[in-house]
């Protein structure tokens, strides 16, 4: 009986244990990564950018899992927000890792972000438009 308990609360320590490790991460060693690179407060900067992109890609994740499955119109809307998140949170770090890390990056126009300086096509307004179209369709009638 007291393996079985102990089993279920270490179960679900996990989630939060994980959600502390990534928090952890994200708002003490961009500080310390940043230290190793010559311009110390610049570098702190774009890590921290970074790993705020993923702290914020983990927490829609874990938001996801826990979604209740019933009743299926939540978890639908639920998993297309989340999806939309973590993908736009990993964007923000990957985009930010194609520049010096010991820089800041070059400044972006309005109604742009770093990911369309480096792809060069408009991603930000594109995923503003598909989730406005979205968010926006009607469900047929029966």
């Amino acid at each position: 009986m007291r393996a079985a308990r102990v089993k279920r609360v270490s179960t679900h320590l996990a989630i939060p244990s994980l959600l502390l490790l990534v928090v952890v991460i994200s708002h003490a060693s961009y500080d310390v990564i940043g230290s190793f690179y010559p311009d110390p407060s610049a570098a702190g900067k774009a890590w921290a950018y970074v790993l705020r992109g993923f702290e914020a890609t983990v927490l829609y994740l874990v938001i996801w899992l826990l979604l209740p499955w019933e009743p299926i119109s939540i978890r639908i809307a639920g998993s297309v927000v989340c999806a939309w998140g973590a993908l736009e949170s990993f964007q923000i770090s990957a985009c930010r890792l194609q520049f010096p890390m010991g820089q800041p990056p070059p400044s972006v126009k309005p109604f742009t972000g770093l990911c369309d300086t480096v792809t060069g096509t408009p991603i930000y307004m594109v995923t503003i438009t598909i989730v406005l179209l979205i968010s926006f369709m009607r469900q047929p009638r029966k």
